[in-house]
């Protein structure tokens, strides 16, 4: 039978997403723990330490459990934190997601420079996004701090703020591109900013209030606890990035292929999609196999960070492609 609507446990047994920090640390500091959840016996990873129903949070073998926990819920294979078990950490995502950070500050430097270039303001609005999307994932999923702490449900929550954020922004640039209001001005920057914080601020409340128990809105129990079901947290992280690409790539097919006409531009779009799409099935389905045949060594999160590199570099060289860098007639700017 399938999970219902909402539910991060199959997710956060098979992906190493910072919403899974969330529910690591809700669960570990609940008064009513279900530490099985945490450290299941079925787990090769977790096997080892017997942790059974009857386990207490201050037993020894439970303590030894918490810390050499990676990112995840109950994962049947995982990456231990660092210093742990032998453990560097994810190398492979901090190594992918510090040059993905570099990419950001070099596309966004590069964009700067494109003085008349049209959405100019916008895209590097979204680069930023990107690149602190970058920094991020190197603290948050890459094994580094330790599972159930505040400092780590605290960044999280920043993370998956910034990713629901970064994806109105990805769409804004769309919008934009559509010229419905003139770019550069308040009129583009003002609602394109404003809805970027109208984003970040419920989606960061709702994740420290899931992590860290603020209130009872968010508190999973019963078979919620098994589920790891959080409705809100799933259609804002998960269900509207999804929603918030297709959107962005219409709305860009249609101003290369209507508009203007450019061919060019629109398999760059396409191309971007592309290896998105990519990417989110990699993650998803091929992280448990790769950290199985790795022995715990990497998992799919930095192949599908390569990936996401790369659609973000097609999404500047398709900008780029239609528009210009000096004063003359810009590109796609030329038709409203």
């Amino acid at each position: 039978m399938p999970d219902p609507f909402g539910s991060f446990s199959w997710i956060c047994s098979h992906t190493v997403l910072p919403q899974c920090n969330l529910f690591f640390s809700q669960i570990w500091n609940a008064d009513q723990q279900s530490l099985t959840t945490l450290f299941p016996d079925s787990s090769d990873f977790f096997t080892n330490y017997n942790v059974t129903g009857e386990s207490v949070r201050e037993d020894p073998v439970v303590e030894v459990a918490r810390s050499d926990a990676g990112v995840g819920v109950g994962s049947d294979c995982q990456i231990a934190r660092v210093g742990h078990r032998g453990s560097p950490g994810d190398i492979a995502l901090i190594v992918l997601s510090t040059l993905s950070f570099i990419l950001a500050i070099s596309l966004s430097i590069h964009a700067s420079k494109r003085k008349a270039a049209v959405g100019r303001i916008e895209l590097r609005f979204f680069l930023f996004m990107y690149g602190l999307h970058s920094a991020l994932q190197i603290i948050t999923m890459s094994s580094l701090l330790q599972q159930g702490s505040t400092a780590l449900s605290i960044l999280s929550s920043i993370h998956v703020a910034v990713i629901v954020s970064m994806f109105w922004v990805l769409l804004g640039n769309a919008i934009i591109a559509t010229q419905v209001v003139e770019d550069g001005t308040a009129a583009a920057i003002a609602p394109l900013s404003i809805l970027a914080i109208l984003f970040f601020i419920p989606t960061i409340y709702i994740s420290l209030d899931t992590s860290l128990g603020w209130t009872n809105v968010f508190e999973i129990s019963g078979d919620d606890i098994t589920y790891l079901k959080n409705i809100a947290l799933f259609i804002l992280s998960l269900l509207w990035p999804a929603i918030a690409v297709v959107n962005y790539t219409v709305l860009m097919l249609y101003i290369t292929l209507n508009t203007l006409r450019e061919t060019k531009p629109a398999m760059l779009y396409l191309g971007a999609f592309v290896l998105f799409a990519i990417a989110q099935v990699i993650f998803f389905l091929v992280s448990q196999p790769l950290c199985d045949s790795s022995n715990g060594k990497v998992n799919s999160a930095f192949l599908s960070t390569l990936l996401e590199a790369g659609a973000v570099g097609l999404i500047y060289l398709a900008w780029k492609s239609i528009t210009e860098d000096d004063w003359g007639e810009e590109a796609y700017g030329a038709y409203y």
